[in-house]
């Protein structure tokens, strides 16, 4: 039986792009479920986690998730620093009444970085190269978004192109050159993820 994996991110982007970049794990008996955001664009705080884990889990008692991935932005900043108040103060909340394990990643500015790894995939995208970038070093991209917008010229980026785009996306090719991508794919299959600081 496949392992049920819910995630838990920040917004729009994410729930539409997550289960392309994560369909391959498929094969390795993991179904990512889900991925819950929080409502009217609310910021993804631990008790706004909360209450996503919870809808989540109850919406389908009987056939629970056996995981849940909280996923978060860290624009930059220390991931340790953003991810201690989800690991601290999570599991207590939550109680014993949800059995299913928690892990917690992070994209080191946001999922868009994770694109430009995969340089073919995206100039197959664009239908051009997007030169100026280091494909091998995507998590040091600052604001990538900004970077799509301008390869994206008149066309304006919005959650169904980011959607577009990570159809094009190899994700593993991703893994090998983004370590915060990396990590959240060891958080979806089992594992922790180490932060670099």
């Amino acid at each position: 039986m496949p392992k049920k994996v819910v995630v838990i991110a920040s917004g729009e982007t994410e729930r539409r792009s997550l289960p392309y970049l994560l369909s391959h794990l498929k094969a390795e008996g993991i179904h990512v479920a889900d991925v819950r955001i929080p409502p009217r664009n609310k910021a993804l705080d631990v008790g706004m986690a909360e209450r996503l884990i919870k809808a989540s889990w109850f919406e389908d008692i009987a056939d629970p998730p056996n995981k849940f991935v909280i996923l978060v932005d860290t624009d930059g900043k220390s991931p340790a620093d953003i991810l201690r108040p989800f690991r601290e103060r999570l599991p207590q909340q939550l109680g014993r009444g949800i059995k299913a394990q928690l892990q917690f990643a992070y994209a080191k500015w946001h999922l868009e970085a994770w694109y430009f790894a995969d340089i073919s995939g995206l100039r197959h995208y664009l239908d051009r190269a997007p030169g100026g970038i280091d494909p091998s070093k995507p998590d040091e991209i600052e604001n990538p978004k900004l970077h799509l917008k301008h390869l994206l010229s008149d066309r304006a980026y919005t959650a169904v192109v980011s959607e577009e785009i990570a159809r094009m996306i190899d994700p593993l090719v991703v893994a090998q050159r983004s370590e915060s991508f990396n990590g959240f794919l060891q958080a979806v299959r089992n594992g922790t993820i180490e932060t670099n600081d």
